[in-house]
């Protein structure tokens, strides 16, 4: 098909808009952005944006853990959901990996660089020559083509501790990462205990206003039986449907409170809010008696294996390294070269003949590398590696001080909690008695309904009562073992 010229022009025009279009946007930028601050403004590749974010939830891989409805999921169990599905690990592990990489760049500077080049060129060189020149007056012209591959080889033979303290300060940053990791799943267990936990402190608080219904409604029977047998009045009648009226409301917002609690628990472990997961309730199960061992061994379990200390320690052995980095600066380097390459072409001058060549050519020696000044360069570099160790150094021992009194306060709070717990079981064994004996001397006249109700009352503040302490006991066990770095050990 022949050539038709005016696609060609317009193929032009087309590339010439384009670039005034590009030149245009150059020259006037800020009708890229809001023109105003009082309102919010739709950019133009806002919908496109829109349109992607929805397309990639739609193409989202489901979960590869799958939750059985009909199961009864125990605290255990929540916590290995979390772990294969909260995205913080996978945040986390990939940061992880990530530094594992950087020891393998690190390492790789042991290795010499090979590399391949080619160069190809055809040449027309005239070239003037004065008139004092008899031989060639006037000058004369040049005409080559060549090709030159190449091969090179650069190795670092000698750099006195440079590459080490690299490997060095990156393994270092893997462990830092590492421990990242490890505090994270920590993080994420202590998050799902504590919410179910939670959980469960408000399924007591909804028994025990279903308790508490109940008994509203017995008081409410037996001052309509008094009624009936004209032993009581109207007003006590109607202050205990009062009281029963109290209660349900009471159940209702416990209800709701369960809901909500569900809802933090599920988003904690990493899942949908409409997933459908059976939640096992422990609220009634006994609890420990005491503390297992002492606050000193506590502390010693802390310091030895808390994640966030030991990422602290691995912080001051990188900066160990860079001051070993800097310090290397001051000796020189010694690096092997080698090249090895193929002349191919030809060369002729004015209307003379070619004249080709087809010869390898290759070189090979040593380069000897010593920065003697710089300006005090090195110095400062040196200066500022060792005050940046002082400063993970202190770092280390400050966050060493604050586990301490992390691990002292998490004890105190779990004998506080075991304490209070134990009082508060007395408190409701002691209003259950007191609330069967007021009943029954209700139902018979021998207590007064101000008596009974007040008895109804105390008894649902002590179930209250019981239950967060329940719940208080379990959470700070928890916090205590968060603490001191035994939840979710590797």
């Amino acid at each position: 098909m022949p050539n038709d010229p005016r696609i060609h022009a317009r193929d032009l025009l087309l590339a010439f808009g384009m670039s005034l279009l590009g030149g245009c946007a150059a020259l006037k930028p800020f009708e890229n952005a809001p023109p105003s601050s009082v309102r919010p403004w739709k950019a133009p590749d806002l919908p496109a944006y829109s349109a992607a974010l929805s397309e990639t939830e739609h193409a989202r891989k489901p979960g590869t853990v799958s939750i059985d409805p009909r199961k009864t999921y125990e605290l255990s169990e929540l916590i290995d959901l979390a772990q294969r599905t909260n995205p913080e690990t996978r945040v986390a592990w990939e940061r992880a990996r990530q530094a594992a990489i950087a020891i393998g760049l690190a390492e790789g500077s042991y290795f010499p660089a090979l590399a391949a080049a080619a160069t190809g060129a055809v040449a027309h060189v005239p070239l003037p020559i004065p008139q004092t020149v008899t031989v060639v007056p006037g000058g004369v012209t040049s005409d080559a083509q060549f090709v030159i591959p190449a091969l090179s080889l650069d190795w670092l033979l000698l750099d006195f501790g440079r590459r080490r303290a690299l490997v060095d300060a990156a393994r270092a940053l893997t462990m830092e990462a590492t421990a990242g990791f490890n505090a994270k799943h920590q993080q994420i267990v202590f998050g799902v205990t504590r919410e179910f936990h939670a959980l469960t402190a408000v399924r007591g608080k909804v028994a025990a206003a279903r308790a508490s219904l109940a008994a509203a409604h017995s008081l409410e029977d037996a001052a309509t039986a008094r009624k009936q047998n004209e032993l009581a009045t109207l007003p006590e009648v109607l202050q205990a449907q009062e009281e029963t009226a109290r209660t349900t409301y009471d159940l209702e917002d416990a209800l709701a409170a369960e809901h909500d609690a569900r809802m933090a628990l599920l988003e904690t472990i990493g899942i949908r809010p409409g997933t459908p997961i059976d939640i096992a309730d422990i609220s009634q199960e006994p609890l420990p008696p005491a503390l297992e061992g002492s606050v000193d061994e506590a502390i010693d379990r802390a310091l030895a294996q808390r994640p966030d200390l030991i990422a602290r320690l691995a912080s001051v052995r990188a900066k160990e390294a860079e001051v070993r980095k800097a310090r290397a600066d001051y000796w020189p380097r010694l690096v092997a070269r080698s090249a090895v390459a193929g002349n191919i072409g030809r060369l002729k001058i004015d209307d003379g003949a070619y004249q080709s060549v087809h010869d390898l050519q290759y070189d090979a020696g040593f380069r000897f590398e010593w920065s003697l000044f710089e300006g005090f360069e090195r110095r400062n570099k040196v200066h500022l590696a060792e005050s940046m160790q002082h400063e993970a150094e202190d770092e280390l021992e400050d966050a060493k001080d604050k586990a301490v009194r992390e691990v002292w306060k998490a004890y105190d709070d779990t004998k506080v909690a075991l304490a209070k717990h134990q009082a508060a079981a007395a408190l409701l064994a002691a209003s259950e008695k007191a609330w069967a004996a007021t009943l029954e001397s209700y139902q018979h006249g021998l207590a007064t309904f101000p008596d009974v109700r007040e008895s109804e009352r105390n008894l649902t503040r002590a179930r209250t009562l019981d239950q967060a302490a329940r719940a208080e006991v379990l959470t700070r066990a928890a916090a205590f073992a968060f603490s001191t770095g035994d939840l979710a050990r590797p």
